[in-house]
């Protein structure tokens, strides 16, 4: 069904062209608080919440298009998308226009109540860790080497259902997508072990999207100054 959805999309000639609307893409591999997804579609969470405020600053209408995670540069590389939420430059390849950070998050280790205490990546040497396909963990690359021993699922709440399975006693994942989901799940148990990097995620746009870099740069400016992004932020705490 990806597959489909991103060649479906690619006949799309012109997309970011269309008066009136703003393309924006929805990475499949995101889940909540970032995204929810209903058969593909995107139906709520963080992204489409600011997509929309963003869209609505530039007096556009939003488009969400869902696209497989490895081919999300390719399509706003190609124009076939005005931008995409929740990234950083050195996560996708190629020559955005990039919005200030808006999104803080951090990337931890989580583990079963039953696991060895993670106290530092090194404690992770050699250990199958649960990992998203195509993610860069270029911290825990730099540190494990040929000792990361990734364990590869669509998603990070694939990742959370096989560990509480059994698969793997720890694996990667943002605290946000940890935090959302013990919220809405008591039953989950884990622990918070290690939180190895924080960071701003931010919104990449082609330069031809939205009337260009300066309107973006203006209509996001006003979202921070005004507090919207803030708010949007507070409904997924």
């Amino acid at each position: 069904m990806k597959r489909v959805i991103c060649t479906l999309l690619m006949l799309l000639p012109g997309a970011v062209q269309a008066s009136g609307t703003l393309l924006m893409i929805a990475p499949l591999n995101h889940t909540m608080p970032l995204a929810r997804f209903d058969n593909d579609k995107l139906s709520g969470g963080i992204i489409k919440d600011l997509s929309e405020a963003i869209a609505q600053r530039l007096g556009r209408s939003p488009v969400f298009i869902s696209v497989a995670v490895d081919q999300v540069a390719a399509v706003l590389r190609q124009g076939k998308a005005d931008g995409v939420c929740y990234v950083r430059p050195f996560w996708i390849d190629g020559d955005f226009y990039w919005s200030r950070p808006l999104i803080p998050d951090a990337e931890l280790v989580a583990s079963l109540p039953t696991a060895p205490v993670i106290r530092s990546l090194f404690d992770l040497r050699d250990r199958p860790v649960g990992t998203v396909k195509i993610y860069r963990y270029p911290r825990v690359e730099q540190v494990l080497g040929l000792r990361f021993w990734r364990q590869d699922s669509d998603t990070m709440e694939e990742n959370l259902r096989k560990m509480m399975q059994g698969a793997f006693n720890h694996t990667l994942l943002n605290q946000s997508t940890l935090a959302w989901h013990m919220k809405v799940n008591p039953s989950i148990k884990l622990r918070a072990d290690l939180a190895f990097a924080s960071f701003m995620a931010q919104c990449a746009f082609n330069k031809r999207a939205g009337g260009g870099p300066a309107e973006i740069e203006k209509a996001i400016n006003s979202l921070v100054d005004d507090g919207s992004v803030e708010a949007i932020l507070a409904r997924y705490r």
